[in-house]
């Protein structure tokens, strides 16, 4: 196929509500639980591929290491079609690696600007699959709104797919704690994770979680799908802490203190159920018409905390 003189992508970062925290195939990134998340309108990944002598990346004008986009492009040149190397420059709007899933959108958006460098004819869920091999969570991020990513048996039934749901007001008010680089990286946290004796466990109930998140999404139930998350991303990072190798902790102090408000405004009769990845930033789960109410009540108490609102956001799109 001819290539284009370049190409360009915008994906949105996606928040998992039931997570995705342990790999079944470490070099397939094969997870071991399915999950599904809420792609976020506010925050995303805009990148532009050109071709190049070597592959490169700059992400916000700055010259990064390569190696790990370079090794994800020749798997898609051995999985799809060989093509010539490429300069990829990335716009993150979302801070990187502090659990805001930046791995998603940017890994989402390298992929599809890709197929469209290349004039690759591929499905959404053709996408999705190819994008897994860079980063889990970016199987999510070409649908909007709700997705889910079945965790599969093999490279071929490992993707995601939209999960449609009745319109519901709901969003999140995203306390950044902090936008620096995380000390133990998704990877090497999934790894400790799966030496908790409770490892197993969580497994299970995240697939029953699965399904009655699935439900109440359903029935548009904003507190139950709070419910749900909250149990199930405590359960995550109780995983982190009861590892046999190396125990470790995503939170700090602020996020045990943003997570006791959570359970405060709750008593005060909000809507708001807090979910964290891998990071200490808190993301609390609630309805479009508490959000802003919630926002101020935390950046009175909270002052050097940022807090946002994401609301949900679009599938993959080309500039």
């Amino acid at each position: 196929m001819t290539q284009q003189a370049g190409a360009t992508a915008v994906a949105h970062t996606n928040i998992a509500l039931i997570k995705y925290w342990g790999k079944a195939d470490p070099v397939l990134n094969l997870p071991t639980t399915s999950s599904l998340s809420l792609t976020l309108k506010e925050y995303y990944t805009k990148t532009q591929v050109e071709e190049a002598d070597v592959d490169s990346l700059l992400i916000n004008e700055l010259p990064q290491d390569a190696k790990r986009v370079h090794e994800f492009l020749n798997i898609l040149r051995e999985e799809v079609q060989d093509f010539p190397p490429l300069r990829i420059i990335s716009t993150n709007k979302v801070p990187i690696s502090a659990g805001l899933a930046s791995s998603a959108s940017s890994f989402a958006a390298l992929t599809a600007a890709v197929a469209k460098f290349n004039n690759w004819q591929l499905s959404l869920e053709d996408l999705s699959r190819l994008a897994r091999r860079g980063s889990g969570s970016a199987t999510r991020s070409f649908f909007p709104d709700f997705a889910i990513w079945e965790k599969g048996h093999d490279d071929a039934s490992s993707y995601a797919t939209h999960f449609d749901t009745p319109d519901m007001p709901i969003a999140l008010v995203v306390c950044k704690i902090s936008g620096l680089v995380k000390k133990v990286s998704s990877t090497e946290g999934m790894r400790r994770a799966q030496t908790s004796p409770n490892y197993a466990a969580w497994v299970e109930e995240s697939a029953r979680q699965l399904v009655n998140m699935e439900d109440a999404l359903k029935k548009a139930d904003i507190k139950r799908v709070g419910e749900i998350a909250e149990a199930n991303a405590l359960g995550m990072h109780n995983l982190n802490l009861t590892a046999k190798d190396q125990r470790f902790t995503y939170f700090n102090a602020q996020t045990m203190q943003i997570l006791d408000e959570v359970k405060a405004l709750r008593q005060a009769g909000y809507t708001a159920y807090a979910t964290m990845d891998a990071g200490p930033n808190v993301k609390i789960i609630t309805t479009l018409n508490e959000a802003n109410a919630i926002k101020e009540s935390l950046a009175k108490r909270f002052l050097k905390i940022q807090f946002d609102i994401a609301t949900p956001g679009p599938g993959i799109s080309y500039e």
